[in-house]
């Protein structure tokens, strides 16, 4: 699918310390959920979205999204919070709720 078609996804906090969601808009996308989001943006992918991106159109998904149990985004588990704060945590709860209610899920 080339770049310059896609519909992203991405919602995220300002100054790109907390993401939520990042992905690609269509109709049946495969959802992965990860641990902390990394410093992938649209159009510059990490490594691991790199890899969620091809398994999901070699497995004939049109899209993937990538949701994160914690939103909090920095590439060094160190940083992390050391306790939730709950405005990013009920927000991401919120993006949940959200995209299983009005995604079709197929299970693979």
């Amino acid at each position: 699918m080339s770049a310059s078609i896609i519909n992203w996804l991405y919602e995220h906090e300002y100054e790109n310390k907390v993401r939520y969601v990042l992905g690609t808009k269509e109709v049946n996308p495969l959802i992965c959920i990860g641990i902390n989001p990394s410093t992938a943006v649209p159009n510059n992918l990490d490594n691991t979205l790199k890899s969620v991106e091809r398994h999901a159109y070699s497995a004939s998904f049109d899209s993937w999204l990538m949701l994160n149990v914690y939103p909090q985004r920095d590439p060094n588990p160190n940083n992390m919070h050391k306790k939730i704060y709950s405005k990013i945590h009920e927000a991401n709860i919120q993006i949940f709720e959200y995209i299983l209610k009005n995604v079709k899920l197929i299970y693979c």
